[in-house]
């Protein structure tokens, strides 16, 4: 394993912890469970009944627009309907503030397509006299390879993760869970705790279609500890949110669930966390994002299936085959290069032996 100087580990969490203070309304962005301005309440419910949405994009878009309600409420009174008052303006500086707050185009987008959607319902509902949706631009973006955690360091990962704390055991539980299942940490995020059992359990994916997943043997422990450790709380989530907010007196209030955005950032401060050595900085650097895992699992399955694209589709739940082609070409260049090395190791052995 090569070494990874922690302060270059340092100075990049820095960097990721100081894009929050990077705008003024960071701190002031609603909470899940908090009440959004009445105009985009009536939004997530046309999402939910009328378009019949699934629960996860629901969510997903409430997530996306309370960042751009705790932009609004600098200068907007957000328990009014907040559409009647949006102009060029101040869609342009949210935008560019935005980019501060969220450097990466792809997540960018995300937040930004919510908006579209939202503004373009104001439009149709004649809360706005403008179209104001086509003053929101959605970033270009890349779609690059996908980084998986190399296979032979996951079983070292997962056991370096620490243990004792409800945090740590969390931690442990939810990377288990997403390495043994291949879940998309937005399906993650939305399973109960009563859900999960041996014999395999459904999550709701992408277009509201349920698939049933398997946890490893190790796994299902690492949840089951996790789970005895939190205790009998009020909250039905399986992955609850462990901050002082999140809790009362130790035990989970009753709306309190992990989100994606939570899970990115308790990733992040995990990560922190185990940097502590130059050896742990560089194991963990791999994982990059809680989808690395679903990275992981995938060309894993590939590996260990000798290639079976049917079986992994099943267990990603991926509407299409197009979608794994990207884990096939991982898998083919690994056993490219395993070729190679068995051509230069045969070719030294003939060399050592005239």
């Amino acid at each position: 394993m090569q070494n990874l100087d922690p302060r270059i580990y340092s100075n990049h969490m820095a960097r990721s912890q100081n894009r929050s203070s990077a705008v003024p309304w960071a701190g002031a962005v609603p909470h899940p469970g908090d009440p959004l301005p009445p105009d985009i309440e009536q939004f997530l419910a046309w999402l939910a009944i009328e378009k019949n949405r699934p629960s996860t994009t629901v969510r997903s878009y409430r997530s996306e627009l309370a960042k751009f309600v705790g932009f609004v409420s600098q200068y907007r009174d957000i328990t009014a309907p907040i559409a009647p008052t949006i102009d060029r303006s101040l869609l342009h500086q949210y935008q560019l503030e935005l980019a501060r707050l969220i450097p990466h185009p792809r997540s960018r987008a995300h937040a930004l397509v919510a908006l579209r959607q939202y503004l373009s319902y104001s439009h149709d509902e004649e809360w706005t006299t403008h179209e104001m949706s086509r003053q929101v631009t959605i970033p270009r973006y890349v779609s690059g390879d996908p980084h998986p955690v190399p296979t032979e360091l996951v079983p070292q990962l997962l056991h370096a993760l620490p243990r004792g704390t409800l945090r740590d055991e969390r931690d442990r539980a939810l990377l288990h869970f997403l390495f043994s299942t291949g879940c998309r940490i937005s399906e993650a995020c939305q399973v109960n705790r009563q859900d999960v059992r041996e014999e395999g359990f459904r999550v709701l994916g992408k277009g509201g279609k349920y698939r049933t997943v398997f946890c490893t043997k190790e796994a299902l422990e690492a949840v089951n500890e996790y789970l005895l450790l939190r205790g009998q709380d009020r909250s039905p989530a399986l992955f609850i949110n462990v901050s002082r907010n999140g809790t009362e007196h130790h035990h989970a209030a009753q709306d309190n669930r992990l989100t994606p955005d939570g899970a990115r950032h308790a990733l992040r401060a995990l990560k922190q966390r185990m940097g502590t050595t130059p050896e742990r900085a560089a194991l963990f650097d791999h994982l990059t994002s809680p989808h690395a895992a679903r990275h992981t699992t995938a060309t894993t399955l590939l590996e260990a299936t000798g290639g079976d694209v049917r079986l992994v589709q099943e267990v990603l739940g991926h509407a299409t085959l197009e979608t794994l082609k990207v884990y096939t070409e991982i898998t083919d260049r690994r056993k490219r290069a395993a070729y190679t090395q068995l051509e230069e190791y045969l070719d030294e052995v003939d060399h050592n032996q005239k």
